[in-house]
């Protein structure tokens, strides 16, 4: 090619990573089960006799509690075992435990709905790390930004899309839209069975399930030492806590708000409506905070300004109640919160060894859980006890910007004690100090529920 040619563009990253393609496939079609059928469980549990704000709150909860509960057997399963096999596994008992759903949702039974919810995340729990771990080995590393945002804007379409579809169907009952999640699963399965296996750094499972379970507790303590001694890596797994202790209240507020001001015409769509826009945002947002990477905004300044996006849309959310003003935050809540989720699940894959990625996309699954849950039951209630939706939204955000504020604190403090470890030798001081001092950029792309 002469030096004149224009340079030839290569393929889009799902056609020329043939095994990603697979993987992002099986989550097409579980995700948009998932969020249809999302809306009809939340508005049973807010409708349905026994239902309520606290019982709204529990569903939720079931939902995400999980997460955090499981998280550290999550982590070391995805880092010991292939992480295929895991995915696969999970798929299937998920699928068959949403047919008990199904039965549960016909039945009327809030109660039962909110056990097999629960047990349904217990075992969706298991196959976060393995999510997350499992782009390691199906891209390059100079392609894993693209690779989230990809990830991160299909979650933020089928999110989109199965709660426009799920407010729909949700007139009809929640029967239809959990008969096709249960059906999404299977369909996720089959996609993800021509995958070669995948093993964390290319070695044979050590000792199976019976051995990582055994290995628990060690193998998450070296982990987190891991990231304690590199704190740019730490501020990324931490990354999302407060973000999401913001979120928890306003979730609440937003489903309380649909049914209060149902302008779509019923709660259902209104939901629907909702969390579609907010759910625009979210892929919207991570492109955006990218471009602004690429131009040359710092990392750490394009995370920060998702953050106070996020907290600043939900205050306005809380006090407004016009149609299209609402509309128009949650939008930009999405956009605060779907860059913040990219940017720092980019950073874990990027500065993480293969080895440890699985258990550190755990802690940070952990922390961000436990306080979304945290200020979901806590705004539930004191909405309850005082009368105000907006309660809800208020004490999620007043956590979340204490959390941030506590957590950069440290994170100065970590950085500031890690460069000032007497080295070995001048040149070794030299590279603790670059280290931590100067945090790494993001890598350049070409590019979330």
């Amino acid at each position: 090619m002469n030096s004149g040619s224009r340079p030839e563009r290569r393929p889009g990253l799902l056609r020329r990573r043939p095994a990603f393609r697979r993987v992002w496939m099986s989550e097409v079609v579980s995700l948009l089960g998932d969020w249809m059928s999302f809306v009809a469980v939340s508005l049973l549990a807010l409708g349905g006799e026994g239902g309520g704000v606290v019982a709204l709150a529990l569903v939720m909860v079931g939902h995400h509690l999980p997460i955090a509960l499981f998280a550290p057997v999550a982590g070391v399963l995805a880092d010991r075992l292939d992480r295929r096999w895991l995915l696969i596994a999970t798929s299937v008992v998920q699928g068959a435990l949403t047919v008990g759903m199904l039965g549960a949702a016909v039945a009327g039974n809030v109660v039962g709905l909110q056990v097999l919810v629960f047990a349904r995340a217990s075992v969706g729990a298991l196959r976060l790390p393995a999510q997350s771990a499992v782009l390691r080995h199906v891209v390059e590393e100079d392609e894993l930004l693209e690779a989230n945002a990809i990830a991160s804007a299909t979650w933020s379409v089928m999110f989109a899309v199965g709660m426009a579809f799920g407010g729909l169907i949700a007139g009809l009952g929640p029967a239809a839209a959990l008969a096709l999640d249960a059906a999404s699963f299977g369909l996720s399965a089959l996609f993800l069975r021509g995958l070669p296996p995948m093993v964390a750094e290319g070695r044979p499972a050590e000792g199976g399930m019976l051995s990582a379970l055994a290995s628990v507790r060690r193998d998450m303590v070296l982990a987190w030492r891991h990231a304690w001694e590199r704190p740019p890596l730490l501020d990324a797994v931490l990354a999302k806590t407060p973000v999401h202790m913001a979120n928890g209240g306003a979730l609440l507020l937003l489903n309380l708000l649909a049914t209060q001001l149902p302008f779509a015409g019923t709660g259902a769509l209104t939901l629907g409506v909702l969390q579609c826009v907010r759910g625009a945002g979210t892929g919207v947002g991570p492109l955006v905070g990218v471009a602004l990477v690429r131009r040359g905004l710092r990392g750490e300044r394009a995370a920060t300004g998702a953050v106070w996006v996020t907290f600043g849309a939900i205050a306005v959310f809380a006090v407004t109640r016009h149609p299209a003003a609402l509309l128009a935050i949650v939008l930009a809540w999405g956009l605060g919160s779907g860059a913040n989720w990219v940017l720092s699940s980019s950073e874990i894959q990027r500065l993480s060894p293969d080895r440890f990625v699985g258990r550190l996309s755990a802690v940070d699954n952990l922390a961000l859980t436990v306080g979304l849950c945290a200020t979901l039951l806590g705004g539930a209630v004191l909405v309850e006890r005082t009368g105000v939706p907006a309660a809800s939204a208020w004490l999620g955000l007043g956590a979340g910007v204490v959390t941030w504020l506590g957590a950069q604190w440290m994170l100065r403090r970590r950085a500031a004690a890690v460069s000032a470890v007497p080295a070995v030798s001048a040149v070794s001081a030299v590279s603790a100090v670059s280290a931590v001092s100067a945090p790494p950029p993001l890598p350049p792309e070409t590019e979330r529920s």
